[in-house]
């Protein structure tokens, strides 16, 4: 097939959908306003003048250009509220939207703007994927008949995030707990923070690896050395996607403190390893962890709850053995990277006028 990917080409997300296409022997093209170059795809650079989401109108008669000179078989669009209206706008097809989560669970709720935009861009997709169940639901209700919903998780690369079971041979050294969640408001890495300070004031070793990057890590950071517990924080900045796998089976428990989410694929990649999971008690978690039997679940926001967790986990290494293989045969089952991408290639064969 060829396809053109319309979006953020510097996203992680959109480079493995990439390199997994191309992978497959498809003809890819990503047209994005953020460069990046990949192996195999050709790029299309698109113009805003710098005028951020205004910019899109400018971009419109571009993109419309560009779909006639190569003349897709099917256009693949991530993120509704942006490249997804552009695509819709730019009156491509067959159109395939992906949701990935705020953009159709928080965005279109919170401005009449947004909730035209996102309709607008979904009403007019061939079929919409979401990346999560609890996610079509926002998607219906937005105008999407249930027939054009298909939900595709992102999926986690089982062979890459392998295995790795847990044994603690020095029951004295401290316990490794490890984040991956970016520095923003929506991901609550500060209530992860006041958790280990309760910790600390126990006198409960342990070790906080915070994976990531964005606009509060300079708040993040100040509040560390407030609460007493800069020494015991590991802020590593972004990491390479192919080294992630080896810093997360170097730890025992895995938190992620957002307060919404899509289909939670940072969590995904910790159960593949054999991390063992806490996370806010919200779908995007709830609909892969059973509290108390293969990971915990707290409220969002709640850093004595979160504590209270962590404090559970380190006195229960029975559970964490029991879990972290249960989490890995869940993943296999329900979240592989390749059960993703073959389900994609039917979806868009289905579209393609014959």
């Amino acid at each position: 097939m060829r396809i053109l990917m319309v979006a953020d080409a510097a996203s992680m997300h959109t480079r493995r959908w990439v390199e997994a296409l191309v992978s497959r022997g498809h003809d890819v093209h990503v047209a994005s306003f953020r460069y990046f170059r990949f192996d195999g795809a050709t790029f299309h650079h698109l113009p805003n003048a710098g005028l951020k989401k205004a910019g899109y109108f400018l971009a419109i008669p571009a993109l419309r250009r560009l779909a006639r000179r190569i003349n897709p078989d099917i256009v693949h669009a991530q993120y509704v509220t942006s490249y997804g209206f552009l695509a819709a706008a730019a009156g491509l097809s067959p159109l395939v939207t992906t949701a990935w989560g705020t953009d159709v669970l928080i965005s279109p709720w919170k401005s009449r703007f947004y909730f035209y935009l996102a309709k607008y861009a979904l009403t007019k997709a061939d079929a919409v994927t979401t990346v999560a169940e609890h996610m079509n639901e926002s998607v219906a209700r937005l105008g999407v008949p249930e027939s054009n919903i298909v939900c595709l998780p992102f999926g986690v690369d089982t062979g890459l995030f392998a295995y790795s079971p847990r044994r603690r041979q020095d029951l004295t050294s401290p316990w490794r707990v490890i984040s991956t969640r970016n520095f923003e408001p929506i991901y609550d890495v500060r209530t992860l923070l006041d958790a280990a300070g309760i910790l600390s004031r126990k006198g409960i070793s342990f070790e906080l690896i915070l994976v990531g990057s964005g606009s509060l890590e300079g708040d993040l950071r100040r509040h560390a050395t407030e609460i007493g517990i800069a020494d015991k924080v590991l802020f590593t900045g972004r990491i390479e996607h192919g080294s992630l796998p080896k810093l997360l089976a170097s730890a025992d428990v895995f938190v992620t403190p957002a307060r919404s989410d899509g289909n939670n694929i940072s969590l995904n990649e910790a159960m593949s390893v054999g991390c063992f999971p806490i996370a806010t008690d919200i779908p995007a978690n709830s609909q892969w962890i059973s509290h108390g039997q293969n990971g915990y679940l707290y409220p969002a926001g709640d850093p004595n709850a979160l504590a209270g967790m962590l404090e559970m986990t380190f006195k229960n290494s029975a559970l964490i053995s029991q879990a972290t293989l249960a989490n890995r045969g869940i993943v296999e089952k329900r979240a592989s990277w390749q059960h993703c991408i073959t389900a994609t290639e039917a979806l868009f064969m289905r579209l393609i006028p014959t």
